[in-house]
């Protein structure tokens, strides 16, 4: 920026004075203009110095009211008064000046006004070397910060005290990750402005990604004034790496520009420096899960692990029918884990999803993401306070079983908690001792509805489901409760069993669901 005041310093050497409106000798000047005509143009803009030797003005009360109109409406920075026709400014000028604060210069009749023109030209080549020299120096710490591993807060400082106003940096997940505020801030404000962008703004904000381009955002508070935003995307390789959020009014000029720009290519080179060390991270966790996962945990240790296994807390599987959006199931669980930022993983293994992770799942979210993937099952292990090395085979065994579940009961979200006797039958290994346990039960029931196209086997199913409630079973049967007890009296007949007694009970549902299970299996 030239001021009043470092043009003042320029022009003296050539017997250019400041001769009035010496207060406001800190105003910017950002062109110079001559004006010789009496009309009020509209090439005059804000910030000029306006160069004239008012021959055409009639009388001095005609200067100044043309003076006037370019303080009060056009907003000039300053006046050079030519005395090629006037032999020296008027004294009522230089009054006007002086209590109007706008810096008034006499400049001799022998001196061209190209001669101003090359000392302001002089001077913005000057402070445009600075500015140059400045950035420079900004990029090298930029470049220095990545080289030394600093982390992101060191990078975001370089801009922040550059422009002299918010940045904020937010992984994919919106989760801040770095930020620099001024010295009258504080860390809840920027917290709380931070929920307000995206609570208000959070569609606008995930454009920014998709497109790959930068976008304006406008937050408003009910406390506060209209504050506008520019949101940045930061990638490396293609890696979408977070967002880069700027007060746009620190961005003054194209050096404040530069800056930005050279301070996401850092931001992106460090970012990705991180998430290249996070993935080794994840990629070695893995292996040791699925080491534990086949039953090999023999040499594996807590230690071992880059996350905290003891505040894991549950196994869940994910198996899709549709191969083609198990990827997109997978941008989703991890979204909704946020993995990086907690002690949690989340990957593709034998062809399923596979969490491990540190929140104990919602339902309600499970449930969300199931609606977008119908073809999809969730299996979910128990709930686990501490996840030793010894319980994490058994958590995913857990949710692999749980999954079965789902298969078998045709549902899309199943507990491990959830699931009753059906345990022991999906244990049941072929060729034991009770392999064929549903066989041996069942088959008279199975044997008379395939020769008489009956339907007992179900009927004694729905009845042992509903804890032999008539009303419910026919419900169910879409039949009469009496049609209910005539088969009931037929099956008694067949398998000469009391149901009503627990141990034949449970025995029966155990037989069932060792039925239902090879069914689905066979399916």
């Amino acid at each position: 920026m030239i001021t009043v005041e470092a043009i003042a310093i320029a022009l003296e050497k050539e017997n250019i004075k400041l001769v009035g409106g010496r207060k406001k000798a800190d105003r910017e000047i950002s062109y110079i203009t001559s004006l010789e005509l009496t009309e009020k143009t509209s090439r005059i803009k804000e910030n000029g110095f306006v160069l004239s030797t008012f021959h055409a003005f009639k009388d001095v009360e005609q200067i100044i009211t043309h003076l006037e109109w370019l303080i009060d409406e056009i907003k000039i920075s300053a006046i050079g008064f030519h005395t090629a026709s006037m032999k020296a400014i008027p004294q009522e000028v230089i009054e006007f000046a002086n209590v109007n604060a706008l810096p008034l210069f006499e400049i001799p009749e022998e001196i061209p006004y190209y001669m101003i023109f090359e000392k302001f030209n002089w001077l913005m080549n000057e402070k445009e070397n600075e500015q140059l020299a400045a950035i420079y120096k900004l990029n090298e710490k930029l470049i220095e910060s990545v080289l030394l591993e600093k982390d992101l807060n060191s990078i975001v400082k370089v801009i922040g005290e550059h422009i002299n106003n918010i940045v904020c940096v937010l992984d994919p997940y919106f989760e801040p990750i770095a930020f620099w505020k001024k010295k009258d801030q504080t860390r809840s404000q920027i917290k709380y402005l931070i929920e307000l962008i995206i609570n208000k703004n959070k569609e606008n904000v995930l454009k920014v990604r998709f497109t790959s381009r930068e976008a304006t955002i406008t937050v408003k508070d009910e406390m506060a004034a209209a504050a506008h935003f520019k949101v940045f995307p930061l990638f490396s390789n293609m890696t979408f790496l977070g967002y880069m959020l700027i007060c746009q009014e620190g961005i003054r000029d194209k050096y404040s520009e530069e800056v930005i720009k050279n301070g996401i290519r850092a931001l992106s080179l460090a970012a990705h420096n991180k998430n290249t060390l996070l993935n080794y991270q994840k990629r070695k966790d893995i292996k040791l899960f699925e080491r534990i996962f086949q039953g090999d945990a023999a040499e594996i240790s807590v230690s071992d692990f880059y996350i905290d296994l003891k505040k894991v807390t549950c196994i869940f599987q994910v198996q899709s029918y549709s191969p083609n959006s198990l990827q997109s199931q997978l941008q989703m669980f991890s979204e909704l884990f946020i993995e990086n930022h907690s002690n949690s993983r989340i990957w593709i293994y034998n062809k399923k999803i596979v969490g491990v992770i540190e929140t104990a799942c919602e339902k309600e979210k499970m449930t969300n993401i199931l609606s977008d993937f119908p073809d999809a099952r969730i299996g979910v292990s128990s709930i686990e306070k501490s996840a030793e090395i010894k319980k994490l085979q058994k958590m995913y065994e857990q949710s692999a079983l749980a999954l079965t579940h789902c298969h078998v009961q045709n549902k899309q979200l199943v507990f491990w908690e959830q699931i009753g006797i059906e345990k022991m039958a999906y244990h049941i290994q072929p060729n034991s001792l009770f392999d064929r346990l549903d066989e041996e039960i069942l088959d008279p029931l199975i044997s008379y509805d395939r020769e008489k196209s009956a339907n007992l086997t179900e009927t004694l199913y729905v009845y042992l489901k509903y804890f032999f409630n008539l009303q419910k079973s026919s419900s169910e049967l879409f039949v009469h409760p009496n049609t209910i007890k005539y088969r009931m009296q037929k099956i008694n007949e067949l398998l000469q069993i009391d149901i009503q007694n627990p141990t034949h009970y449970s025995m029966l549902m155990l037989a069932y669901s060792l039925y239902h299970y090879k069914q689905r299996k066979d399916d």
